[in-house]
């Protein structure tokens, strides 16, 4: 017969094994915050990455006619994909005469969704090109009010915003300029 000898078995005791649980604990409590934190600067470069395709749009309008347009489909800029931020200006800027007298050869503005002048509009009505993420949305998704093509359509300020993080207080919000002036205007990261 074999005997057992019970003191060649080792293992942990139970309060080893709590220990190491009550460290695994107060390390995860310190580190979700910082990979929140991490996400949120990471979701920025969607703001980024749509107001320099915007960006671009107007100047290759503002190259063909001297002037600039709030008008999704008047300037070639169409959002793709499942945003977050919602992107573009509060007012349209010249009107249909103002952008005829420019040059540009059209008898109407577009029709939906390509007379919306912000990401939210364009989305509802673009067929599936985009969809905007519930955080882009309502409140979360008001743009900030310099975000505009004035009257004359000699300069713009385009507009992002979004709520980045869950549970944050505020939404991020971006601009840029007609001199590419990309400005954090509200930290969302926090």
């Amino acid at each position: 017969m074999f005997s057992v000898n019970r003191k060649s078995q080792s293992g942990f005791s139970l309060v080893e094994l709590m220990v190491v649980v009550a460290i695994i604990g107060v390390l995860a409590s310190i580190a979700i915050p910082s990979i929140n934190r991490y996400l949120a600067k990471a979701r920025q470069s969607e703001a980024k990455t749509n107001l320099s395709s915007l960006y671009t749009s107007e100047k290759a309008f503002f190259a063909e006619f001297n002037i600039y347009s709030g008008y999704f489909g008047v300037i070639g800029y169409t959002p793709e994909g499942q945003l977050r931020y919602n992107v573009g200006f509060t007012g349209a800027g010249p009107t249909l005469a103002t952008l005829q007298a420019a040059g540009w050869n059209q008898t109407a503005l577009p029709a939906a969704p390509g007379n919306a002048i912000a990401s939210t509009t364009y989305c509802g009505g673009s067929g599936g090109r985009c969809t905007q993420l519930a955080d882009g949305q309502g409140a979360n998704g008001t743009l900030p009010g310099a975000a505009t093509v004035p009257a004359a359509g000699n300069t713009f300020v385009g507009g992002a915003t979004g709520r980045i993080r869950q549970g944050a207080a505020r939404n991020d919000q971006w601009t840029i300029t007609d001199t590419k002036m990309l400005t954090n205007t509200q930290d969302g990261t926090q």
